[in-house]
């Protein structure tokens, strides 16, 4: 259903631009139910899992060592921690599960990937970060309000211990290839 693991990177993997994101893939055991809202309103459902985004896509010609190195000594204190998703919310083009329990240990990742390493890679629009897994996207703000509207009565609790940040490259058609996958 998602993407794939790319093992062709061979030697000319410090050649070329990839285009990435580091995240967490959380491990629901009801994660039917946010595979659902994301079916029918997230085009990106059948490319890259229910994920919690930590360092925003960027483009570089780091090599996956280069990355597996960062992330080994940037995330050598952190050990696996507890999270709860729940409470549907939107903003703008947006409709999100907000993380309700975890989200230090989220923020704490996220600060140090971008106060260190990928600081360069920073958007210019992230100012505030709040963790959350999406479950849409839309064209407007008026479409995310009304299917919102539908769901607002979602009540579900999703909860599990997150062990591993991924490092994902975002393929030509949009789809997660998975590269690295750091243990905590």
């Amino acid at each position: 259903m998602y993407g794939q693991r790319d093992e062709s990177k061979g030697m000319r993997e410090h050649e070329r631009m990839n285009k990435r994101t580091i995240m967490i893939f959380p491990a629901f055991d009801n994660m039917h139910i946010i595979e659902g809202l994301r079916q029918k309103y997230d085009p990106l459902y059948s490319l890259v899992q229910p994920h919690i985004t930590l360092v925003f896509p960027f483009e570089s010609e780091l090599t996956v060592n280069n990355i597996k190195s960062v992330l080994e000594e940037n995330l050598a204190s952190i050990t696996p921690f507890y999270i709860e998703v729940q409470g549907l919310q939107c903003s703008d083009r947006w409709m999100y599960l907000k993380v309700t329990q975890g989200e230090e240990f989220i923020v704490q990742i996220h600060e140090r990937l971008y106060q260190q390493y990928f600081s360069r890679f920073k958007p210019n629009w992230l100012k505030l970060y709040k963790p959350h897994l999406t479950v849409g996207q839309f064209n407007s703000a008026y479409e995310a309000k009304q299917a919102y509207e539908i769901e607002k009565c979602q009540t579900d609790k999703f909860s599990c211990i997150v062990n591993t940040i991924t490092v994902e490259t975002i393929g030509n058609n949009e789809e997660s290839i998975i590269e690295i996958e750091h243990r905590l």
